[in-house]
C-alpha cells in the first residue's frame, strides 16, 4: 500500500508517522489457539519483517506476510491465534482464522482488491436496493430500507418501504448473450406488485438531496449521508454552502444507514459544523492511538479540524487549500440506527470533543471506535484493526455503540426527510421541546436496525454479495 499525501495538508505529519508503520520491522508476539502444536506451519517469532515479504506471491510466504503485518500493525498483536497456516487454502482464509477473537476484534476483514476498489469508489454491479430485515433472525421480514438514485430498481419504480414477499429468484434469458435477471414479489400497500430487474454498473451516491424545513419560526437543515466513500466531500461541501445560503438554524443529520468510510471525509464534515471561534484554534478531531510497539510512529497521528479542505481524493471540485462554509448552528442532531458505524461515530465522537452538543435519535449505534487502513499483497485487500480514534476530550469508549437522546424505530412506512417519518420528527420535536416524544421510545437495538443488507439473506440471491462493513479508514490507497 502507499499512502498518498497532499502537498499542502495538515495531515501531512499524519501520512508521515503511517509511512513509518508500514515500513516497520520485525517483532514477538504472543498467540492464542495451538499453542501446544508446533510444525511448519506455525509460524513462530521473532518474525521477518512484513514489508520484505510484500507481493512475494509463492509458497507460504503470502501467509508469512500476514503473519508478519499483524504482528507488527495490528491493535491486539498479543490476540492474534496461532493456527497451522497449511491448514487453509488461501492467505485470506489463514487471516480471518488468526484474527483476535470475536468478542475482540468483530470488524477486520479482507476482499479480492478489484472488490475493494469499486467499495471505496462507491461502484457496484446491482439493482440498487438495499434491504433491512424489519423483523428477526428467525423470521425475517426484509423491507426496502433506501434506492440507489438512476438504479434499475429506482427506474423501475421500488421505493422505500415495499416488503419482499417470498423469494428473490435468479433467471439468465439468453438470445445470443446471457442476461442475469432479478425475479421477485413484494408488497406495497396491501397489493402484490411483481420485479424483474436487470443489474447493472452504478455508483452509490454517497449524499442525499437536502431539504430546508421550517420548524416552529426556524429555519432547518435535514440532509441524508449514506457513506463516506466516492465524492461525499465535495457533495457535502456544496449541500452545506447551499444550506448556508438559504440561513439554516438548526441541521438533521441523517446516518442511519452509514456504515462509515473515509475519516478525512468525516473531519471535513466536522469542521464545517463546529463554531468558527473554536475552528480557528486547528482542534484535534481524532487522535490515533495503536498497539504499544507502535506509539512512537503515531506521535502525531492526528486529523485536525480546520475552516479549508486538507485533503483530496481524486478528481475533487474543491482543492485543499478551499475555504468550507461555516454553518451557525450550536447543535447538531444526527438519525442514527444499528447501521450508523465506525466513521460515522467518530464524527458524533469527535464534535462531542470540541464541544459541539450533538442529539442522537433513532437506535444504538454499532459501536465501532476503531479503524483501519487498507494493505494490498498478492490480489487481495487486507483490512485489520489498526488503531483506536479518540477525541480531544481522550473519549474512545462507545464500544458498545451510542446509546440515543431519543430511542426511535426506524420508520419504514414513510420516506425519508418528510416531517411525519418518525425519527426526523422526534428530532424536530426535541428541537422545540427539550423532550423525547413518549410514544416512540422502545427498548433494546432493533433487528430492523442491525441487519442491513444489500441483499437479503436466505431469499435465493445466487452473486456473491458485496460486503461494506463497518469501516473508518484514513485515505484512499494508491
Amino acid at each position: 500500500m502507499r499512502l498518498r499525501c497532499p502537498a499542502q495538508s495538515l495531515l501531512t505529519t499524519l501520512c508521515t508517522g503511517l509511512l513509518l508503520i508500514l515500513q516497520g520491522c520485525g517483532g514477538s508476539g504472543s498467540s492464542g489457539g495451538d499453542s501446544a502444536v508446533y510444525g511448519p506451519g506455525y509460524f513462530e517469532p521473532p518474525f521477518v519483517s512484513a514489508n520484505s515479504l510484500l507481493e512475494q506471491c509463492t509458497d507460504q510466504n503470502p501467509k508469512k506476510f500476514i503473519r508478519a503485518y499483524l504482528d507488527e500493525n495490528y491493535l491486539w498483536p498479543e490476540q492474534v491465534q496461532r493456527r497451522d497456516a497449511l491448514a487453509y487454502a488461501s492467505a485470506a482464509d489463514y487471516f480471518k482464522a488468526i484474527l483476535a477473537p470475536s468478542n475482540i476484534d468483530r470488524f477486520s476483514f479482507s476482499s479480492a482488491i478489484e472488490e475493494a476498489d469499486a467499495r471505496e469508489t462507491g461502484e457496484a454491479f446491482d439493482v440498487g436496493i438495499h434491504w433491512v430485515n424489519a423483523g428477526s433472525s428467525a423470521a425475517p421480514l426484509w423491507r426496502v430500507a433506501r434506492v440507489e438514485p438512476a438504479s434499475p430498481a429506482a427506474f423501475s419504480g421500488i421505493r422505500r418501504g415495499d416488503t419482499l414477499s417470498g423469494k428473490v429468484s435468479t433467471n439468465l434469458y439468453s438470445n445470443t448473450t446471457p442476461t442475469l435477471f432479478y425475479n421477485f414479489s413484494y408488497l406495497r400497500n396491501g397489493q402484490l406488485l411483481q420485479a424483474n430487474l436487470r443489474p447493472a454498473s452504478i455508483f452509490e451516491d454517497p449524499v442525499g438531496q437536502g431539504i430546508v424545513l421550517n420548524n416552529n419560526a426556524r429555519t432547518i437543515g435535514y440532509l441524508g449521508f449514506e457513506s463516506h466513500y466516492g465524492n461525499a466531500q465535495d457533495q457535502l461541501i456544496e449541500s452545506l454552502q447551499s444550506m448556508a445560503q438559504q440561513g439554516i438554524e438548526e441541521l438533521v443529520l441523517d446516518l442511519r444507514y452509514n456504515s462509515g468510510g473515509y475519516l478525512y471525509i468525516a473531519s471535513t464534515l466536522a469542521s464545517m459544523l463546529t463554531p468558527l471561534p473554536v475552528l480557528q484554534t486547528l482542534p484535534e478531531f481524532i487522535r490515533l492511538q495503536p498497539n504499544a510497539k507502535l506509539t512512537a510512529s503515531y506521535q502525531n497521528a492526528v486529523l485536525r479540524l480546520s475552516p479549508v479542505v486538507q485533503y483530496v481524493g481524486d478528481s475533487a471540485v474543491f482543492t485543499a487549500g478551499s475555504m468550507l462554509p461555516q454553518l451557525p448552528i450550536k447543535r447538531v442532531y444526527v438519525l442514527t440506527t444499528g447501521a450508523t458505524c465506525s466513521a460515522s461515530e467518530s464524527l458524533i465522537n469527535g464534535l462531542r470533543g470540541v464541544g459541539v452538543t450533538v442529539h442522537t435519535i433513532g437506535d444504538t449505534t454499532c459501536g465501532k471506535p476503531y479503524g483501519m487502513s487498507r494493505q494490498d499483497n498478492c490480489g487481495t485487500a487486507y483490512y485489520p484493526i489498526q488503531f483506536r480514534g479518540v477525541n480531544a476530550r481522550g473519549e474512545s469508549d462507545f464500544a458498545d455503540g451510542f446509546t440515543p437522546t431519543c430511542t426511535v424505530p426506524d420508520d419504514l412506512d414513510h420516506p425519508r426527510g418528510d416531517r411525519q417519518e418518525a425519527q426526523l420528527k422526534a428530532a424536530l420535536t426535541h428541537m422545540n421541546t427539550g423532550s423525547c416524544p413518549a410514544s416512540n421510545l422502545i427498548a433494546g437495538r432493533s433487528a430492523a436496525t442491525v441487519q442491513m443488507s444489500p441483499h437479503p439473506s436466505g431469499t435465493g440471491y445466487t452473486p456473491q454479495q458485496r460486503q461494506r462493513p463497518g469501516m473508518a479508514i484514513l485515505q484512499p490507497a494508491h
